[in-house]
Parts: structure tokens; C-alpha cells; sequence
């Protein structure tokens, strides 16, 4: 039972990370938002992964992922993510159709 909760603790950090970098180096804001959910995903499964750590006694497997967890959402990319993610006025401007002005230029 350990192991199964580890490989997947270890799972969950590896995906942790993956999330992490494409919200900080992401070109797009689309992407990067599409990052943030799936990084609130992953979270969710961790919420996951402590009921089971909690039922087996295994409760200290899950502190270096509470770390890694709050270290992200103290990130300024993290906060950025968050803004636009809690403001549905600026929804808009995340997407394929968001505003720019070079592709609106149009020979005369």
C-alpha cells in the first residue's frame, strides 16, 4: 500500500513541476490558463491522495507536496493565472480571438 501511495505522490510532484514551468514560460495566455486548470486538477488529485494516506496512517508522504503546492500558489505566474481566472470581465481576452493589432492591419 505504500508504494502505491508513493508512485503516486511521486506521480502527482512530476506533474506538479510540468504545470509550474508552463505557466511561468507559456507564450500565451490561453496556454497558460490551460495550464492553471490542470494545475487545479492536480490538486484536487491530491485531495484525492491524502483521504487515501490519511485511512492508511501514511499522512507525513504528503508534506513535501503541501510545499511544493504552496510554494506554486505564491508564484507570481500562479497569481496572474488566478486573476484572470476569478475576473469573467477579462475572460474575453484569453483565447484564439484575443486582440492584436498586427492582424487586424489590412492593406488599403
Amino acid at each position: 500500500m505504500l508504494r502505491q501511495l508513493q508512485c503516486r505522490a511521486d506521480d502527482l510532484t512530476e506533474w506538479l513541476l510540468i504545470f509550474e514551468l508552463e505557466m511561468r514560460r507559456s507564450r500565451t495566455l490561453e496556454r497558460r490558463m490551460e495550464a492553471y486548470r490542470d494545475f487545479k486538477k492536480t490538486v484536487d488529485r491530491i485531495d484525492s491522495l491524502r483521504r487515501d494516506a490519511e485511512l492508511a496512517h501514511f499522512d507525513r508522504l504528503l508534506v513535501p507536496l503541501d510545499k511544493k503546492v504552496a510554494g506554486i500558489m505564491r508564484s507570481p505566474a500562479y497569481r496572474i493565472s488566478e486573476w484572470f481566472n476569478q475576473h469573467e470581465i477579462v475572460q474575453w481576452f484569453v483565447g484564439p480571438e484575443s486582440v492584436d493589432p498586427m492582424r487586424q492591419l489590412r492593406p488599403c
